[in-house]
């Protein structure tokens, strides 16, 4: 079943980054990589920021190895590809969220694996994680068919359109019929990992959702929040595929789960009240 379960996921996020790549023209990621200072606040942010400070943070935590893991997985894959709808819940500034997300996307195969290599311990089963089977991931389930995507949609626009008829709704059925299977396979884990971790899972996209917002501070408002959310909302499709392929049968896949999920409703709960305030101010 873990084996069936991976592969789903592997087929529905290639489909998923071939969708977006299929809609997303070469000049938009151009457009706001000229943008390059507001870029770099996004790179350090997600990249360097938010690793340094997990690894930190947990240390001083009473958990289990494999959650650690599990967390600092979640903190090496950033910006998941469903980041851009919730940063258009919270207003935020969705072309920016868009280019950062293709832009991450293309660095992670470097820096993903490199960030997993330097801080994660060994689990509690002794297995530790192969960077050569990460970078293969990365790129089969993410950098290949986003690729391929825009190179379709620059040469054959026509064909592009054709495939965004069905492509997206096959990418969300896979990803929803394999978080369910996750779901039900990790119900009694879930449970079962007690007060702590659920905590420390909940702070730990809050203090994504801090980094954020605060790495935007002195900018407009809606590129606050869309830099907060893209930062809060991991790549949990990812994280749950090399949690699955690197460290099976463990309950790393299991506080990634929990963290994905956390992630979004934070970000929901983050884009009514910011969304919220901004138009009572208006109207005042």
């Amino acid at each position: 079943m873990v084996d069936v379960v991976n592969t789903l996921m592997l087929i529905s996020l290639m489909c998923l980054l071939l969708g977006v790549g299929l809609r997303t023209p070469f000049g938009a990621v151009l457009a706001v990589a000229r943008q390059y200072h507001l870029v770099l606040r996004g790179l350090v942010a997600n990249f360097l920021i938010v690793p340094a400070v997990f690894v930190l943070a947990l240390q001083g935590l009473p958990l289990g190895p494999d959650i650690v893991i599990g967390l600092l997985v979640m903190a090496a894959v950033p910006v998941a590809s469903a980041a851009p709808p919730f940063v258009g819940l919270a207003k935020g500034d969705l072309p920016y969220a868009v280019g950062l997300m293709l832009i991450v996307a293309f660095l992670c195969v470097p820096l993903t694996p490199l960030i997993l290599a330097v801080c994660l311990p060994p689990s509690e089963a002794g297995l530790e994680i192969d960077p050569w089977r990460v970078i293969q991931i990365l790129l089969t389930a993410q950098l290949i068919p986003l690729s391929v995507g825009m190179v379709i949609q620059h040469v054959r626009p026509s064909w592009a359109q054709t495939l965004l008829q069905f492509l997206p709704r096959l990418a969300l059925i896979g990803v929803v019929v394999t978080l369910s299977l996750i779901a039900a396979l990790q119900a009694r884990q879930i449970v079962g990992l007690g007060v702590v971790p659920h905590l420390a899972a909940l702070l730990s996209v809050l203090v994504c959702l801090l980094i954020g917002n605060m790495m935007m501070r002195g900018e407009a408002a809606a590129l606050r929040r869309s830099l907060a959310v893209s930062t809060a909302i991991r790549n949990v499709a990812l994280a749950l595929l090399i949690a699955g392929t690197n460290f099976p049968g463990t309950t790393v896949v299991t506080i990634v789960f929990v963290f994905g999920l956390l992630s979004l409703l934070v970000s929901v709960t983050y884009g009514k009240l910011t969304t919220g305030v901004g138009v009572r101010g208006a109207e005042a």
